[in-house]
Parts: structure tokens; C-alpha cells; sequence
């Protein structure tokens, strides 16, 4: 076989995995987070980027009482968890109805090296319980840590990472607190205003400083 009908077609030796499925709320709605397998070629190399074995490309949602369907978006995407119990720990029941699905999104190649991996920030995204409005709700060039959706505000309290200008987060880097009101504002304001940091930053030197 020629070296261009054997790379011709690349797309043919992929395998679409469905592996598992949850429904929404006992709406009918299904979510199928998508995986992609990979036959090697007829000369035993691949065509495509290893993928993380905890993430997904992408989610199909199904409307099991019309059988239509939708993806969540059409860009590249990693997805590296999704949450439809509003951060409430396994096992505790959520006293409302799932209005929200969350995302923990990698979509950016931040430090330029063609990749999307731990090297990267992880955005916190939200759609509807239909997989629809699907949006980032974090802030930019931020990693996010952990986030919690509050009942009473309607607010998602989350704390993230800034980088320091090295395309590298780490134990360097401030970790700062932000909130957002979930679909009233779509841009996530900083919880602990430069006041009260400095405040802080006095009562840390007042109390710890080396002693010389």
C-alpha cells in the first residue's frame, strides 16, 4: 500500500466509546461523556494525540422520551469532571432540583506547548440540565481549586490559582477567592477586596517574621 492511501484516512480507525451514562433529575435527560479509542494503522502508528485516561472530548445529551440529541459544544475541549449535585459531598442528598450541570474544563494551551494537560489551568464551566447555555463561569488565566455552590445566594464560591507571569502555577502563585451569581452575572467578581489583604499581610508580618 502507498504511504498516501495509507495516511488518507486516519479518521477510519476511530472507534467512538460510550462507556457509561447518567440521567438528570429523573427528567429523561441523559448524559453520554465521550471517550475515543484508536486502531493503529496498517504500519502499527497512530494519527491522533493521546488523550488523559480521566478525561473526556466531549458529552452527548439525550432526550430519552424524543430521542433528540446535542452536544455540549463543538470546541476543543477536555473535560476533566462534571457535577450535577452542586459540589455536595457523596452521599448528601441536594435539596432543590438540578438546575446547573459543572464543569472542570481544561480548553486553553497556556504555556504554548500544543498540549492540554495538568500544565494548563482548569476552568470551572456550567451549562442547563439540558447541556445547553454552556459557559465559563472562572476566572481567566486562573486554575481553580475547589468551588462550592451556595443555596441560600445563589452563588458559586470558588478559590483559584493566578499565575505570576511564568506560564507555571504553583505554591508561588496567590490564591485568591471569587464568587458569581449564577445567571444574573456572567463575570466572577474577587470575594476579598486589597484592604483586607494588605490587613492581612500586616498581621502575617507583624506575627512571623524570622527572628535574625
Amino acid at each position: 500500500m502507498s504511504e498516501e492511501a495509507e495516511t488518507s484516512s486516519p479518521i477510519e480507525n476511530l472507534n467512538i466509546q460510550t462507556n457509561s451514562f447518567i440521567e438528570i433529575d429523573s427528567t429523561g435527560i441523559l448524559m453520554f461523556p465521550l471517550q475515543m479509542g484508536e486502531n493503529p494503522r496498517e504500519n502499527g502508528k497512530y494519527s491522533y494525540k493521546e488523550m488523559p485516561d480521566n478525561g473526556y472530548w466531549n458529552i452527548i445529551f439525550l432526550n430519552s422520551n424524543t430521542n433528540e440529541y446535542h452536544l455540549l459544544t463543538e470546541k476543543k475541549t477536555l473535560i476533566l469532571d462534571y457535577d450535577y449535585k452542586y459540589g455536595t459531598e457523596e452521599g448528601i442528598n441536594v435539596s432543590k432540583k438540578t438546575n446547573h450541570i459543572f464543569y472542570a474544563i481544561r480548553n486553553l494551551d497556556f504555556n504554548k506547548d500544543k498540549l492540554l494537560n495538568e500544565k494548563d489551568p482548569a476552568y470551572l464551566f456550567v451549562s442547563d440540565r439540558f447541556g445547553k447555555n454552556f459557559r465559563p463561569i472562572s476566572p481567566v488565566n486562573c486554575n481553580v481549586n475547589s468551588w462550592k455552590y451556595i443555596q441560600s445566594s445563589n452563588k458559586v464560591i470558588m478559590t483559584v490559582t493566578k499565575d505570576s507571569n511564568n506560564k507555571l502555577f504553583d505554591d508561588k502563585d496567590e490564591v485568591m477567592t471569587f464568587e458569581i451569581v449564577l445567571d444574573q452575572s456572567e463575570t466572577p467578581k474577587e470575594v476579598f477586596q486589597q484592604d483586607i489583604k494588605n490587613k492581612l499581610k500586616k498581621l502575617y508580618d507583624r506575627d512571623w517574621k524570622r527572628i535574625k
